[in-house]
């Protein structure tokens, strides 16, 4: 035998015994039927837990969405180009055609569906990252009683964020998969989860990659990276093209987040101001939830002090990188899952619950792992520990279901908690709105341009409440001020026509809805405004043409069929 065959030989036996001695993951059903009694005790405590937040109403964007969606019932338009099959429409679409949109406990009960299901798959990834059962069961128990979590699973509108979690879960635990067996199907599995998150939102689900880039520097990189090295070249085409493709949708969230296309406070977030913020802030919510609100933005920690916290944090990190890598997985993993929703780029707030619902993942494995390395020296004070955690985690999760049970209760506490932010003052004040108290509602739109004076949308609901109580002078003068900071507002031309009619001045009510069509020249609404202002002005041809206009392009916009009958009806002069 050739001395070239004979090495050949030798180097497929060395890689028999290699595979042969190689310790693979246990596989992911495996691990659920070894731990299916603790998996079903974890589910039964989310339902208890969660059990008062099923009552709550619809609140905040949960109306529009809902209530208020005239396609909710529409299954092309939840699958439809722009929406990319996005699971938040799908799963309310499903809701609706089973129960309707009256009730809001079906649609409370499938936010809690998907916030069991991730409880599953956090306990698989755990299981998987530590290699410990305990760690792992610690780990999770801790995170079904985090009170953090509660913005996500008991307000509807949150549900995507649980959407979100457990596609990009599974997304890396089937890569996970991949990098230890090498097939191709955990690897399809992977990608088709991350195009599920992506279909739903943009660019939150890119927290896949990072994670799995966490895992690989957390499991030894350059073994893996010499054997997988084209696909995670693949990984990063993937998130270029991804970023390009969200691009429309990211200049979309900065205008929401900053308040209008043309609001003045600039589109980026200082990141020697964000950083030592918001990590310290998120850092408290996790270990000490109990300014819980929809809205952070009292942040009362001297500078120095936050700048401590974060150098600390850091510190840690690289201490266990090299000491510890389980701990170092924990830590990191914190913020590398919500670190697209930390972009400088204001793509989101500066802090928010829901934002936190897989990073608190981490938070509550690195509790798990303290918990696991003292469990036997401190017999009494760990198990001490643990039971004082879920108690007190529990008790907020259920005090905190109570404050989104309703609109009210919702922004109350809001209000109490971040007192300095304009949102939950403006919502606040729709909320009076609601409940005709009217003096209260233009209390809480001032106050909300007390605390933002650029604040377009508030001026112009607080002149809604003005033009309602009869008061059109202060209407009026709300409604311009609202133009002038966000000129795009077209409701507020639309309603200063309005109020021109009322005064008898029909040119600048033309005036008003031209204005109006220029700013949403593909949105019926301003320019049927615009035809009847025609109309009632005397130009009745003109509002014919306008009329017709909509239903070339909308044959069944109900207000335009009615109003060009009605100008047909008219006398002709």
């Amino acid at each position: 035998m050739s001395q070239k065959r004979l090495k050949k030989i030798r180097k497929v036996e060395s890689k028999v015994v290699e595979l042969e001695q190689r310790e693979y993951l246990p596989n992911f059903f495996e691990i659920l039927k070894n731990n299916w009694k603790y998996l079903v005790l974890i589910t039964v405590l989310g339902i208890l837990l969660y059990a008062n937040a099923m009552s709550g109403n619809f609140v905040s964007d949960d109306y529009a969405t809902i209530t208020q969606n005239p396609q909710i019932g529409d299954f092309w338009y939840t699958i439809k180009l722009n929406s990319f099959a996005n699971s938040m429409h799908l799963t309310n679409f499903f809701v609706y055609k089973l129960f309707g949109n009256t009730s809001p406990i079906p649609y409370h009960i499938m936010s809690l569906m998907w916030f069991l299901v991730f409880n599953v798959l956090g306990f698989v990834l755990i299981k998987l990252v530590s290699k410990n059962d305990l760690v792992s069961k610690l780990s999770m128990l801790l995170f079904v009683f985090h009170p953090i979590h509660v913005e996500a699973t008991s307000w509807i509108a949150g549900r995507i964020y649980l959407i979100l979690a457990v596609y990009i879960v599974a997304s890396v635990i089937n890569f996970i998969y991949f990098l230890d067996t090498g097939k191709y199907k955990s690897l399809i599995l992977s990608l088709m989860f991350f195009y599920l998150a992506f279909s739903t939102d943009r660019p939150r689900p890119f927290a896949a990659f990072l994670i799995i880039m966490l895992y690989v520097f957390t499991i030894g990189w350059k073994s893996i990276y010499r054997k997988y090295a084209k696909y995670f070249g693949l990984l990063i085409l993937i998130g270029i093209v991804g970023v390009i493709i969200s691009w429309p949708y990211i200049n979309t969230r900065i205008a929401v987040v900053n308040g209008g296309i043309n609001a003045t406070d600039g589109i980026f977030y200082d990141p020697l101001f964000q950083y030592p913020t918001s990590i310290p802030k998120y850092l408290q919510l996790l270990f000490f939830p109990v300014d819980l609100t929809l809205y952070h933005t009292m942040y009362v920690l001297p500078s120095w002090l936050n700048w401590a916290i974060l150098l600390n944090y850091l510190a840690l990190v690289i201490y266990f990188y090299f000491k510890d890598k389980r701990y170092f997985w924990a830590l990191s993993f914190i913020f590398v899952s919500v670190a697209p929703s930390m972009a400088p780029v204001k793509v989101s707030w500066l802090v928010a619950e829901r934002y936190m619902f897989l990073g608190s993942l981490g938070f509550c494995m690195f509790l798990g792992l303290l918990l696991d390395d003292h469990w036997k020296k401190l017999r009494i004070v760990t198990p001490t520990l643990l039971v004082s955690f879920l108690i007190f985690y529990g008790v907020r999760v259920v005090a905190r279901n109570i404050d989104w049970q309703t609109n009210h209760n919702l922004w109350v506490n809001t209000c109490q908690v971040s007192p300095n932010s304009h949102n939950a003052w403006n919502n606040i004040g729709d909320d009076y709105d609601k409940l005709k108290e009217m003096d209260n509602a233009v209390k809480g739109f001032t106050q909300s341009v007390l605390v933002k004076p650029n604040y377009a949308d508030a001026y112009h609901n607080r002149a809604n409440i003005f033009y309602k109580s009869g008061r059109l002078d202060l209407a009026r003068e709300s409604y311009e001020i609202a133009i002038r900071f966000t000129p795009s507002l077209y409701q507020s031309y639309l309603s200063l026509a309005q109020i021109d009619l009322l005064e008898n001045k029909p040119d600048l009510a033309v005036a008003h809805a031209q204005k109006a069509v220029e700013y949403q020249p593909g949105n019926p609404q301003p320019l049927y405004v615009l035809g009847v202002i025609y109309v009632q002005v005397g130009k009745v041809e003109e509002g014919k043409k306008i009329f017709e206009s909509i239903l070339a392009q909308i044959p069944n916009y109900s207000p335009a069929v009615e109003a060009l009958r009605q100008a047909k009806a008219l006398p002709q002069k």
